[in-house]
């Protein structure tokens, strides 16, 4: 079965405050953005739902509803929770979001990236009335819309359209996302210059980061890179290296960065950077020496997230849809995705083996599967909607253990 996608607030990274982040957004952003919704649908019934879904946004409608701030006794989870339900449940939202093929004539570079971060080298595109793999097809020198790389003296250089929701809206979206999902330092990768293909190595992109870096840029995606391909032999932990103007980088001068630049009024809630963070404290900790400077920072910065997070999930399960900010809900499901997607990647990442086997935590899994399953056959913001499974999968991975042919981090 094939879906639909479109693109709206709970994609965008790079949100507003959180008290409007999804009213304001939804309003800003709806216009410009819903043409790209459609794939593979009737006509006739993408017009009747782009109709309606104008008169929702522009009504505001969405009746977020804002929620006392203590928590709420959830309630019991319906039906069966045993390991095996669980694990069907979970690998059954996967493939129904997997199956929603992007097509090259609709969809963008933001989007298909977004996409392979969660399903890598399986997420399939639709080119000229065959379905391929989409990552192969950018790593083969082919263009589509917000995908522009261009060679310089130090490495490979992204286009950057801050805030954009086309191509990279942030500095080193890409291989932020493309570190997550499988991809290595010497994948070839063709650039196509002046109608000319160029060869080159993945790892020239993290080359030409490092000489970019500088003191109050946001470097999150840049981190969760770093942190990742982070080795013995190559950016290892307690190295250095030097940027543009010469001055001296270590990783820990860089997560130290974007501790202090914590979360509040960061891209979609803090949580990408959350998840940078996340991953840089869990790579020091296997170094076995204590917490200071820098990693303990970040690490108090992931574990204060993750504390409200818990303390403003809903009654239902599902995140608050102001993130790890305040308890709110909204009555609109891709809010709700969007929020739970996001939150859960998060967790799924940085909870110890006993919080993810928690309760609470199991709830939010099987809220995010009911919402995926239950929204199946409806467009869904792509942004939250990826996130979410790619949560699911590091979920199910750390969980029950990861299924042969399936690519997640």
């Amino acid at each position: 079965m094939r879906s639909d996608f479109r693109v709206v607030a709970g994609s965008k990274e790079g949100s507003d405050a959180p008290r409007s982040y999804f009213r304001q957004a939804l309003r800003n952003q709806f216009m410009s953005r819903f043409s790209l919704f459609a794939t593979r649908v009737e006509s006739s019934n993408a017009l009747a739902l782009s109709c309606l879904l104008v008169a929702l946004v522009l009504s505001g409608c969405e009746k977020e509803v804002a929620l006392p701030t203590t928590p709420v006794e959830a309630p019991a989870v319906e039906g069966p929770v045993s390991d095996a339900d669980l694990a069907a449940r979970v690998d059954s939202a996967i493939r129904v979001t997997e199956n929603r093929v992007l097509d090259i004539n609709v969809n963008n570079a933001w989007q298909v990236v977004h996409g392979i971060l969660a399903y890598g080298p399986n997420l399939k595109m639709t080119v000229d009335g065959k379905d391929i793999s989409a990552l192969r097809f950018l790593f083969d020198g082919n263009t589509m819309k917000g995908w522009n790389l261009y060679p310089t003296t130090h490495g490979l250089e992204a286009e950057l359209r801050p805030g954009s929701s086309e191509a990279q809206g942030h500095p080193d979206q890409w291989i932020g996302y493309l570190s997550q999902c499988g991809v290595k330092l010497d994948d070839p990768i063709v650039i196509t210059v002046d109608k000319v293909k160029q060869p080159h190595k993945f790892r020239e992109m993290i080359e030409q980061a490092k000489w970019n870096i500088h003191e109050g840029m946001e470097a999150t995606w840049t981190l969760m890179a770093f942190a990742e391909y982070s080795s013995d032999d190559y950016l290892p932990i307690f190295g250095t290296w030097k940027n543009s103007t010469g001055q001296e980088w270590t990783l820990e001068k860089l997560v130290g960065m974007e501790a202090d630049a914590g979360i509040e009024g960061a891209a979609c809630g803090g949580s990408h950077r959350l998840y940078a963070l996340a991953e840089a404290v869990k790579l020091y900790k296997k170094t076995g020496k204590p917490l200071t400077g820098g990693w303990e920072k970040a690490d108090k910065v992931v574990k204060n997230a993750i504390q409200k997070a818990r303390e403003y999930q809903q009654p239902d399960g599902g995140f608050s849809t102001n993130k790890f900010y305040s308890s709110r809900i909204s009555a609109d499901v891709d809010s709700r995705i969007d929020s739970t997607g996001h939150v859960l990647e998060v967790l799924a990442y940085a909870l110890d083996d006993e919080e993810l086997r928690s309760p609470w935590f199991t709830r939010a899994v099987l809220f995010l599967t009911k919402k995926i399953d239950e929204s199946k056959n409806i467009p869904i913001s792509c942004g939250g909607l990826y996130h979410g499974a790619h949560g699911l999968m590091l979920y199910r991975d750390r969980r029950f253990g990861k299924p042969a042919g399936v690519v997640a981090k």
